[in-house]
């Protein structure tokens, strides 16, 4: 989790009874999305990139109906990929306690988000402000 499903953040309840393993980083790059009509709220988007690294915190579901929930989040609807605003996507972990993870990365174009954030924790940039 790299945005608002992270600890302390607005959508982190939905993780109520996950078990959290660890952080680690994830290869990408992280921007900035101002409110849209989705959500009300800003949150960050992960887009797949060949360089630079994104800091994400990694939970085991507390079973499987939950990945819904997070899919209904994420407006990821696996029988419509091309409709979706993201994708569900296992990708390699580095430093972390495990080697893969899903995430969910931003089907759409970099240019269509807001400002690219170079740390890659979404986070800390957020409190910067």
């Amino acid at each position: 989790m790299y945005g608002t499903l992270r600890r302390g953040d607005r959508n982190h309840h939905l993780l109520a009874g996950c078990t959290f393993l660890g952080s680690g980083q994830v290869d990408g790059a992280l921007y900035d999305v101002p409110t849209t009509p989705y959500r009300p709220y800003p949150y960050p988007a992960l887009v797949t990139t060949e360089t630079g690294r994104v800091l994400v915190e990694l939970y085991r579901l507390a079973d499987a109906g939950l990945i819904g929930t997070l899919d209904e989040l994420e407006r990821y609807d696996p029988a419509d990929e091309s409709g979706s605003q993201y994708l569900r996507r296992v990708v390699r972990v580095h430093d972390g306690p495990v080697p893969t993870a899903i995430v969910y990365v931003y089907a759409g174009r970099p240019e269509e988000l807001g400002e690219r954030i170079d740390s890659g924790d979404w986070a800390a940039w957020r409190g910067a402000r």
